[in-house]
């Protein structure tokens, strides 16, 4: 695809989320009203009303013009690489689907980078000696890296979320990650969680090489490592509306539980704020609220029979 923008947001579904990439669409129309959105479709479902609804760029990964980009990212969490690679935009921020635009926070986009990192925590300190648990278990095993690059020092790194972040369009190359697929599948379990673990490591590797410009931000809070404090003060006064005024502009990230209602455990309103924001645009408040708890009803049935499956 032909950059078509200098700058933009991008998201993307499959087929089981489109529900929830809706309020990430219509997180980023609110607050960022002018800002043009790609959306990454890796499937064939239709997402026409969308697209009419919020102005979108589709990008369909089964149409991307690589055979070997097609077969590596389609069906699974590479697919948001496609607008690394083949995106309309030069510059963007990438959206999970369950994650939100929480406030204007474009002004502190750097685009004078190639990569921004949205987390700001140094993760091991420079000094460190152990491999901690989390790191093979979220990201990659070290050891097992070391077989194909001895040089690169895991220590010292903000190890992030990859939820949330921007880019420069092919800031790392396809060809960087097909190498890197190839070790993983050399030596299997050396990455892990999706596309998390190569990402941190070939965004670090780089850069410890000279060969990418990043900068560091606090721009993407993930509420059980920050709480929902900032949260939930942004919302007193709003009700179930987006909050005229955030305190401190980002993208709010509801990772791991995943913000539904019937979820006590989950922490979930200004999801569902987003959500019913989508809804409102065609269904009015009541309305809004119906299909929001049809859509968590849906879930929660697939779930139920997930659960009663006989085992084979």
């Amino acid at each position: 695809m032909n950059i078509q923008a200098p700058f933009g947001f991008v998201t993307g579904c499959h087929a089981g989320d489109k529900f929830m990439v809706q309020a990430t669409l219509a997180s980023m129309r609110h607050y960022c009203p002018t800002v043009p959105i790609c959306l990454v479709v890796d499937g064939i479902f239709d997402v026409a009303d969308l697209a009419k609804e919020y102005g979108l760029v589709v990008l369909r990964v089964p149409d991307l013009p690589s055979a070997e980009m097609r077969k590596l990212i389609g069906g699974n969490y590479r697919a948001k690489l496609a607008a690394m690679w083949e995106g309309p935009f030069e510059f963007y921020v990438w959206l999970d689907s369950d994650a939100i635009v929480w406030g204007d926070f474009t002004p502190q986009v750097r685009r004078d980078v190639d990569f921004q990192i949205f987390w700001s925590e140094i993760s091991i300190p420079a000094g460190a000696v152990e491999i901690p648990s989390w790191l093979p278990h979220f990201y990659f095993d070290p050891l097992k890296l070391q077989q194909f690059d001895a040089a690169f020092d895991w220590r010292g790194w903000p190890y992030f979320v990859s939820g949330a972040f921007a880019c420069r369009r092919n800031a790392l190359s396809f060809q960087r990650w097909a190498e890197i697929e190839a070790w993983e599948r050399e030596v299997p379990g050396m990455f892990a969680w999706g596309e998390m673990g190569m990402l941190n490591y070939l965004v670090h590797a780089l850069v410890q090489r000279g060969e990418l410009r990043t900068t560091c931000s606090d721009l993407q809070h993930v509420w059980p490592h920050h709480g929902i404090g900032e949260l939930e003060q942004d919302c007193l006064g709003a009700g179930w509306h987006f909050p005229a005024k955030i305190a401190r502009p980002r993208v709010a990230h509801f990772c791991g539980r995943k913000p539904f209602l019937f979820d006590r455990k989950a922490y979930s309103r200004p999801f569902t704020i987003a959500r019913l924001e989508h809804h409102r645009r065609q269904s009015g408040n009541i309305g809004a609220w119906l299909k929001t708890i049809s859509e968590d009803r849906r879930v929660l049935a697939q779930k139920i029979q997930r659960r009663l499956r006989p085992k084979t």
